[in-house]
């Protein structure tokens, strides 16, 4: 009687691991192409490193050991001619308090709440010299934007001033490491175990908006190089089952 020394979990371990590496591929390429028009948005990217791990009963075998990482590349600076938007050109973040504690953005597409405090999107506060912004309310009538709000200056440097009035400086920092941050929803980022470090010449562009990072064109043809390699995937353990089914049948007979 012939002997079958065949291994098939070899070829479904082998794709069962590629479809897991496909399927976090296509959550991050579909989230970033979500935020192509999100302001202050920065892509992320999948990161892969060969690992050589035990493997029982016997031998090795190499794994792919999958990382999130954030690509902080400067994203377009687009004018809007809103004076509540503001663009940082080039290194830093916005300060904002949230009710976990700090956190920091690119996000400049502030609005004034009902309390008069300037905020992100969000509603979180945005932070000058440590506290959050309150705008006179002279300047705003239930947080609704009007031609006077044109007496709110936001300078180059962060200083924020009112009718020639000094109220005081946006929070500007960065960090050494940036990829310590980690990110949290679209824009924040927490900074748990990174020090932050005061950007002491920022260029802020008041009427600007930076843009998301992410290349629609490029995360479409990511997304198709996906699906192409499911495709791979599946046709590859179809041609498996079927070799096995066939291994199956001509030895089962002897």
């Amino acid at each position: 009687m012939k002997t079958l020394r065949v291994n098939p979990q070899l070829g479904w371990l082998e794709a069962l691991e590629g479809g897991r590496l496909l399927e976090r591929r296509l959550n991050v390429s579909a989230n970033n192409l979500a935020n192509v028009d999100t302001p202050g948005f920065k892509r992320d990217r999948l990161t892969f490193r060969e690992v050589l791990m035990r493997k029982f009963p016997r031998g090795w075998r190499t794994f792919k050991e999958v990382t999130v990482k954030t690509d902080f590349q400067q994203g377009p600076i687009k004018f809007t001619g809103n004076p509540f938007d503001v663009a940082i050109a080039g290194e830093g973040f916005f300060k904002v308090q949230t009710p976990e504690g700090v956190a920091y953005t690119r996000a400049g597409n502030f609005r004034l709440d009902s309390s008069r405090r300037l905020v992100t999107a969000q509603g979180y506060p945005v932070l000058a010299n440590g506290a959050p912004v309150i705008v006179d309310p002279g300047l705003a009538k239930g947080g609704v934007i009007t031609l006077e709000n044109q007496r709110f200056l936001v300078h180059d440097d962060g200083t924020i001033s009112i009718d020639g009035t000094e109220i005081g400086r946006l929070d500007i920092v960065t960090f050494e490491d940036l990829s310590a941050l980690e990110k949290r929803g679209e824009t924040l980022f927490v900074a748990d175990e990174a020090r932050e470090i005061p950007v002491d010449t920022p260029d802020l562009r008041q009427g600007h908006l930076e843009d998301s990072n992410a290349n629609p064109l490029e995360e479409m043809v990511a997304l198709i190089e996906i699906q192409r390699e499911f495709e791979a995937i599946q046709k590859s353990l179809q041609g498996t089952d079927e070799t096995m089914s066939r291994m199956i049948e001509t030895y089962g007979r002897t």
